[in-house]
């Protein structure tokens, strides 16, 4: 608002000084009262104007593509070739970046004819480039851009983003090799596209040396680039360091930032963050609440999880959709099925995510019968399940022990809605018929599996096995584990137990020697509990805690208060 007063300003400036009918600074009047998102002020202007001429229509056509407004600017565009104005190669690129297909391609045969074939109008070939890509037309794309003999770092660019909109992220980084190649320096654009294809940590680290040698970083679409590179290839202590040398990070920031840790396990690390956020001035984004409710999910954080549940209520953000899904999937995780119900209900709009997070807390929380039946609600609304949805409705069978229903649902899946069963909804059959000692179905579903069964297969089959002492299919499955990963600790403990219960000591011993000598160690248990909005973590025997004297010490005194009220209750009843 403060630019567009601004501009009114100067406006009023040109009326008084008799510039007001003036083409040029009509057109660019025009382009500023556009930029600043008053639209009827730009058309105002336009019509105002004596004699419009090319650079006052493309200003006005611009301004209405720029605003969203293809049609209008289709009339203005018919409206200048009526005044038997032709349009320029720009008037051209400002319609390209908005118009139809049809007319894309109108317009790509109006440029062959009026500037021949080989029209080398850098401006309007790149914006051609970018149309075809946008419409799916890669083939053409390509055409248009070999037959560039001039190319620009836009050109180049778009090149990059055709390939990336097709998923295909090797392509994009070569024709950026390819720009370098031929002498173009990049730009900060062209550096953010190639971060944004970039999954390798060689080169993405190569990417941000190129940017520091042009001198880019401190553009802040190349700092957020290179945030969102280094949080996909998990390397969070950089993703820090260029967060910190960011002088003002922007919502983007922040935003990214928050996920990466997140998304990577460090989830007192994304709290911290979005409330250093919060202390900036910044107001957290649906993305950004997304993110660090499903940190509070993954580190059981409750009061910190109703804390941001609060804020989100404050900002009107409780009903978006990422917020909602993971509002629902914090509650669940953190034993608060009931509340995770109640932001289900909230949200206005219901995505198969919504769903599947609702589904799977019931399962989680062993109510088969609320997850069967939000599984015929999101049936009957019209959303599609997907295969998480299968997966969580069969965890709910499984926990449950509702063997038929999880049986009729894996059929369900596979015959009427066509999806081939992945691992893990072949391990939750597996442990279900296992734990009703059907073994038999349990190894003719491992040999008809269109895979080679995977540790999670057999390591689900030798917990059955030990659960009713079937020594010989235990064995099995603990060979071939071994036989796909022989550092799994799982295994060496399991298959331990199940010699020891059928008392052959020898041969359980044998395993936990060889677990000795390959070094292979069984991993502590962990606790948490929260003081004071913060997480302290805790394994058997651990005293890695600043304050494990005391806590040690107020154990052994607990012990010895529980010691002596035993006695006192032995005493009680041996008077009775």
């Amino acid at each position: 608002m403060g630019a567009l007063g601004f501009g009114e300003q100067v406006h009023s400036l040109a009326v008084r000084a008799g510039f007001a009918g003036d083409a040029w600074i009509g057109s660019c009047l025009i382009g500023m009262y556009s930029r600043c998102g008053s639209l009827p002020a730009a058309k105002d202007v336009f019509d105002r104007m004596e004699s419009p001429d090319v650079v006052g229509y493309t200003s006005l056509i611009s301004a209405f593509c720029r605003n969203g407004e293809f049609e209008l600017a289709a009339e203005a565009l018919i409206q200048m070739m009526n005044q038997g104005l032709n349009p320029n190669e720009h008037t051209l690129t400002a319609i390209l970046t908005a118009c139809p297909r049809v007319l894309g391609e109108q317009i790509h045969g109006y440029l062959i004819k009026t500037m021949g074939s080989q029209s080398q109008s850098v401006y309007s070939l790149t914006a051609l480039v970018d149309f075809y890509s946008r419409n799916g037309e890669s083939d053409l794309a390509k055409s248009v851009f070999e037959n560039l003999q001039c190319r620009n770092v836009v050109s180049w660019c778009s090149m990059m983003q055709l390939y990336i909109r097709d998923g295909r992220l090797e392509d994009a980084l070569q024709v950026f090799g390819d720009m370098i190649s031929e002498g173009v320096d990049p730009n900060e654009f062209a550096l953010s596209v190639a971060l944004g294809a970039c999954g390798s940590i060689g080169l993405g680290r190569q990417l941000h040396c190129s940017a520091i040698k042009h001198n880019l970083t401190t553009d802040i679409r190349v700092s957020n680039a290179l945030l969102s590179m280094y949080g996909r290839t998990g390397l969070v202590e950089e993703l820090e360091a260029v967060l910190n040398k960011i002088e003002n990070p922007d919502l983007v920031s922040w935003t990214t930032a928050i996920s990466a840790n997140s998304q990577n396990g460090f989830g007192e690390r994304a709290i911290a963050l979005l409330c250093q956020m919060r202390s900036e001035g910044f107001t957290p984004n649906d993305y950004a609440f997304s993110s660090v409710l499903t940190s509070c999910a993954d580190v059981a954080s409750l009061d910190q999880g109703m804390q941001f549940h609060c804020l989100a209520l404050k900002l009107g953000c409780d009903s978006k959709i990422c917020t909602g899904n993971a509002l629902i999937n914090m509650y669940s995780k953190c034993g608060q099925i009931g509340s995770a119900k109640l932001a289900f209900d909230v949200m206005q709009i219901h995505d198969v995510t919504s769903w599947n997070s609702l589904i799977h807390g019931y399962a989680q929380h062993g109510d088969a019968y609320m997850a069967l039946e939000a599984f015929s609600n999101m049936c009957s609304n019209g959303v599609k399940p997907d295969e998480s949805t299968f997966l969580g409705v069969l965890l709910s069978c499984n926990h449950s022990g509702m063997v038929k229903e999880g049986e009729m649902f894996f059929r369900l899946m596979i015959e009427q809605h066509n999806f081939s069963p992945k691992p893990s909804h072949y391990a939750c059959m597996i442990d279900m018929l296992g734990r009703n000692g059907r073994f038999d179905e349990v190894l003719c579903m491992i040999n008809d599996m269109p895979f080679k069964p995977d540790a999670l297969i057999w390591k689900t089959l030798l917990a059955s096995c030990k659960l009713h002492r079937n020594l010989d299919i235990g064995k099995l499955a603990a060979d071939r584990l071994m036989e796909i990963s022989d550092r799994d600790s799982a295994s060496y403990v399991l298959m331990s137990s199940i010699y020891a219960m059928h008392g052959e000591w020898e041969d359980a011993g044998k395993v936990r020697r060889k677990m000795d000598e390959t070094g292979i160690k069984k991993e502590a248990g962990c606790s948490w509990i929260e003081i004071k909005n913060e997480v302290h973590a805790f394994a058997a025997r651990d005293m890695s805690h600043p304050d494990s004297a005391s806590i040690y010490r107020m154990l052994g005194e607990l012990v010895a208060v529980m010691q002596h009220s035993d006695e006192l209750e032995d005493i009680h009843m041996h008077t009775i």
